[in-house]
């Protein structure tokens, strides 16, 4: 991986897994934030297989793999060994949001990191 991007970090990585077969959402992982932050930086460490990541303000929602249904799932595809920076809903100190993920294989996993950055 290639590491040519500027990111601050503003809050703590969390490593979500979903533990399990492929097609297994992860449960609910808090993101907490030091500074106010709308931006995540993601990372997928595997080499063979796409996660898909939702960011969430409330802490009830489900994931699903975009081709389950025909009108597609609010996720965030990551390919394998490979990391971006997306904009999403604001956490802050005191403002928490929520995240899970679901993979294509067994035990995905997914580095999410709050912050600023291209």
């Amino acid at each position: 991986m290639a590491n040519n991007i500027a990111f601050q970090p503003m809050g703590k990585t969390v490593k979500i897994t979903a533990v399990g077969p492929a097609n297994t959402q992860s449960n609910v992982y808090t993101i907490t934030a030091d500074s106010p932050s709308n931006q995540y930086y993601l990372c997928n460490d595997g080499v063979n297989n796409f996660v898909y990541i939702w960011i969430s303000p409330t802490d009830t929602f489900t994931v699903a793999l975009p081709e389950s249904n025909a009108s597609g799932s609010y996720v965030v595809p990551l390919p394998p060994f490979s990391y971006k920076v997306i904009t999403g809903p604001q956490v802050r100190a005191g403002a928490n949001v929520y995240a899970k993920i679901i993979g294509d294989s067994t035990n995905s996993a997914c580095y999410i990191t709050p912050g600023e950055g291209l």
